[in-house]
This record gives C-alpha cells, structure tokens and sequence, in this order.
C-alpha cells in the first residue's frame, strides 16, 4: 500500500513538472510566433521616445524650458447613412 501511494505521489509530481514545463514553452513559442514581436518600427519608436525623454530631461536641468505642446485638435467623424 506504501509503495503504491508513493508511486502516485511520484507520478504527480512528475505530470507537474512536465506541465509546467510544457505550458512555459508554449508561452515562448507563442510570443516569438507572433508577428508583433519581429518589426523593427516598434524598436525604432521606443529607442525615439526615449531620446526625446532624454532631450527634453537634459534641457530642463540646464535651466531651458521644456515644450509640451497641445495635441492636435482634430474635425469630428462625421457619420454617413445609406438609405432614405
């Protein structure tokens, strides 16, 4: 009876273990497949945010003023019917 529950609790463990690790590299395996990951214009906008962070950081601490302008103010959407 001992050798048969510390065989389940062995068989447990080791179905755990596979699964966690099974679930981990389909979790890779699913983010290096997606698309998103591989463009190079999400770097090219981050590594341009951050200079312009460090910009806009580095005049201010130099006693110049930092701009931050409004944001462009756009028509509203106008809603087309079709029909009578």
């Amino acid at each position: 009876m001992q050798i048969a529950r510390r065989r389940l609790r062995v068989a447990r463990y080791s179905i755990s273990a596979v699964a966690v690790t099974a679930f981990g590299a389909f979790g890779f395996a699913v983010r290096d497949a997606h698309p998103a990951t591989h463009t190079k214009a999400s770097t090219a906008i981050a590594s341009s945010a951050a200079a312009s962070a460090s910009t806009a950081d580095s005049a201010a601490s130099f006693g110049g003023s930092a701009v931050i302008s409004p944001a462009p103010q756009f028509a509203a959407p106008q809603v087309q019917s079709s029909g009578s």
